[in-house]
């Protein structure tokens, strides 16, 4: 038989609460590789393809459902969560194991049960391109360009425990705005007059009154439906090819961590429309012109809102030093990193000490 097989030829097994893919050849364990974006067998290298084709994409009408509640039952699906005592971050388990490093705060989990919760089927996901290997070399990259942080910061975690896989769930928003606005604009410009009988330019802004009207249109506004990661590193996450959605199957999973979302779409719509003001308000700004503007009045009317849930991927490696967590992340899809670190005073003192050195020696013989 060939090696790489067709993905409809694929069985579904339960290894406890966790679906997992049989390899169509010696029934083994199937996981997804990001290298070569397709199933790969852990025990006989058996490969089998999946589709990869873009999605067409489906929104729902973020009205409709947040009025009619008895609809998420269309969507919702039964799974197996474990909470960090630690962090509180819920995640699906690791196959076949009993404990693991959470990989938000570096605690250890123990995992002595599992609960089952009702939680919305992720639609549509965008696999992992970026493998652990390359991820690994980038954590050891990014560790060796940080000098000021303590020596020997980096070893609290095993190469092997170094990375995980993890989709984290996020809720997508569309919406068409018509925004009214009332304010100034400025327009600078140089005036010269004459003081003790010599002359002096200063600047003078002229303010003319403007109003008008913006029409923008949003299309997959991303809000993260969990707060684990932290603010700086999850609003760094920001470079997605959104328009290489996938259809979610089970299989993309295979092998990796899912992060289960712990705010629905109702309670993520707040911060998607400060995203999407804070864009109008840089529109309105271009609209009026000028040098400076002035804004009065600003007032939005949003419609056709739809939303939609999704699962992007990263790596994470989470670090304990002296009783604090950091956190290291790479895009799943670009292989960008983002990181936290400790930093070390003796090291900073000691750089402040050269500096101060080197300038004190160039007065002296300057």
């Amino acid at each position: 038989m060939d090696a790489r097989q067709d993905v409809t030829q694929l069985s579904m097994i339960k290894t406890g609460d966790t679906v997992q893919s049989k390899c169509p050849s010696c029934g083994g364990i199937l996981v997804y590789s990001p290298e070569n974006e397709l199933l790969v067998c852990r025990y006989c290298g058996t490969e089998v393809a999946l589709d990869l084709t873009p999605a067409e994409v489906e929104e729902h009408d973020f009205l409709e459902w947040s009025e009619h509640p008895e609809m998420l039952g269309r969507t919702e699906t039964l799974v197996a969560e474990v909470t960090c005592g630690q962090c509180g971050a819920q995640t699906t388990f690791p196959e076949n194991i009993t404990s693991f490093t959470c990989a938000f705060c570096g605690t250890p989990v123990v995992l002595k049960e599992s609960v089952m919760r009702r939680s919305w089927k992720p639609e549509y996901i965008l696999p992992f391109k970026v493998g652990k290997k390359q991820c690994d070399v980038s954590f050891l990259k990014w560790v060796s360009s940080r000098w000021l942080a303590p020596s020997g910061f980096s070893k609290e975690l095993s190469a092997e425990e170094r990375m995980k896989g993890m989709y984290l769930p996020y809720w997508t928003y569309d919406a068409d705005t018509v925004t009214v606005y009332k304010g100034e604009r400025g327009v600078t410009r140089q005036v010269t007059g004459r003081s003790n009988g010599k002359p002096v330019t200063h600047t003078v802004t002229d303010w003319y009154p403007v109003s008008g009207t913006v029409h923008h249109s949003f299309d997959d506004v991303l809000v993260p439906a969990s707060g684990s990661l932290p603010p700086d590193l999850s609003g760094a996450l920001v470079n997605w090819d959104k328009r290489n959605y996938v259809a979610y199957k089970e299989q993309f999973v295979q092998g990796f961590l899912t992060e289960l979302y712990q705010k629905d779409f109702k309670d993520c719509y707040p911060q998607a429309k400060k995203q999407m003001e804070s864009y109008i308000s840089a529109l309105v700004r271009s609209e009026i012109g000028g040098s400076q503007q002035r804004v009065h009045l600003q007032r939005t009317a949003y419609s056709g809102v739809k939303f939609k849930h999704v699962l992007l991927p990263v790596w994470l490696s989470a670090y304990r030093y002296k009783g604090k967590s950091y956190v290291f992340v790479v895009n799943g899809r670009t292989g960008q990193v983002f990181g936290q670190r400790p930093w070390s005073i003796p090291k900073i003192i000691l750089l402040i000490l050269v500096i101060g050195s080197v300038i004190a020696a160039l007065f002296y013989f300057s």
